[in-house]
């Protein structure tokens, strides 16, 4: 199928990433970013983003209004001295005060042990605490392919970037999942979207039981390929998963503003193909690095109208609003100077003189 054949129907990409972000971008980096996002999200066919990107969310909804959700910044797993001797409650509440729409993307890649500060520590604790009272939804990112941790079979395009673990002292990937699982326990009402499927598209009967024991837990669909390529290969038995676990699946394709737009249409294209499609179809050659080439073809599902319109926006909707949140401009701009973010306060400052003329 190509772009134009796909279903009319409201799409919401819930896992977008914007460069340079938080306080390494400057006021040309968003000028330049406020004109190439929109013409991803036409060419695409995509009606909203949630944009992972710090501060630099807020300048985009500002900027164009209704187009963006944004995820607020937190630590990653590696990088917990980033905010240190944190106040949850004042820092989620800044957050929210400001006009972000959730948290993320946030979670635990992995990184050396000494260097990992679990989801479930003590650091973290009181971030899952008033995200679940506050029904404040989380994007988060737990572990990585599983053959990431194995030299024979991880891709050289993942070696090339250092995300392969077998080389030093990582955390498993059945520890992260101890962790999330740690943290799902004890935060039964908690928002939460788990990135890349959760890097469970090779065990559909985990995934299934996964989602039996944790009804609050969201899965997206955001792209490596090796979760459309372990599903193609039990294709009817996935199918009846989409289809049993509609309510819990979200769309996402991890777009970066980085990549050139025809790259972005790809990972579009790649993951409508497949929910939408009866088709056999492969990698596309115009397609970034990061998407592997595989000798056997993605099979698609082709779901229900109904299971579609719940995955492309209703499920996303239910979790962070119907429409983005109303950024208060002078919170966000006194947000982005407590925080080293002077280009987007400035941007934002002209954005708000802007309006009063």
């Amino acid at each position: 199928m190509r772009i134009s054949d796909f279903a009319d129907m409201h799409v919401i990409d819930c896992h977008v990433h914007v460069n340079p972000s938080g306080n390494l971008v400057t006021e040309d980096d968003l000028k330049k970013i406020s004109e190439s996002i929109p013409e991803i999200l036409s060419e695409c066919r995509l009606n909203k983003m949630c944009i992972s990107g710090g501060l630099t969310g807020l300048y985009l909804k500002v900027k164009h209004p209704s187009l963006f959700y944004a995820g607020g910044f937190v630590p990653w797993s590696g990088e917990a001295e980033k905010l240190l001797r944190i106040n949850w409650v004042d820092y989620i509440g800044s957050l929210i005060e400001a006009g972000f729409d959730g948290i993320g993307e946030m979670g635990s890649k992995p990184v050396p042990r000494d260097k990992h500060t679990s989801l479930d520590s003590d650091y973290y604790k009181g971030l899952w605490d008033v995200c679940e009272d506050y029904g404040y939804p989380v994007l988060c990112h737990v572990a990585d392919p599983e053959e990431f941790w194995d030299e024979a079979r991880a891709p050289d395009w993942a070696k090339e970037r250092g995300w392969v673990y077998y080389l030093g002292d990582y955390p498993s990937k059945e520890e992260l999942y101890r962790e999330i699982e740690n943290v799902l326990d004890a935060h039964p009402y908690l928002k939460i979207v788990l990135c890349h499927f959760n890097f469970m598209s090779s065990n559909l009967e985990r995934a299934s039981d996964f989602l039996d024991r944790y009804s609050n837990a969201h899965l997206d669909l955001a792209l490596g390929v090796e979760l459309m390529y372990n599903i193609s290969r039990r294709r009817d038995a996935w199918r009846e998963f989409f289809v049993k676990y509609q309510n819990r699946i979200l769309f996402g394709t991890d777009i970066m503003t980085w990549q050139e737009v025809q790259e972005s249409i790809a990972r579009v294209w790649l993951v409508r193909n497949l929910l939408e499609s009866e088709e056999e179809f492969h990698t596309p050659t115009y397609a970034d690095s990061l998407l592997t080439r595989y000798e056997l073809p993605y099979l698609g599902l082709n779901l229900p109208e109904g299971v579609l319109k719940r995955v492309y926006a209703e499920n996303f909707q239910r979790l962070w609003g119907e429409e983005p949140k109303r950024v208060d401009l002078a919170v966000a701009q006194e947000l982005c100077e407590r925080n080293g973010g002077k280009a987007v306060a400035n941007a934002l400052r002209k954005l708000s003189f802007s309006t009063l003329k």
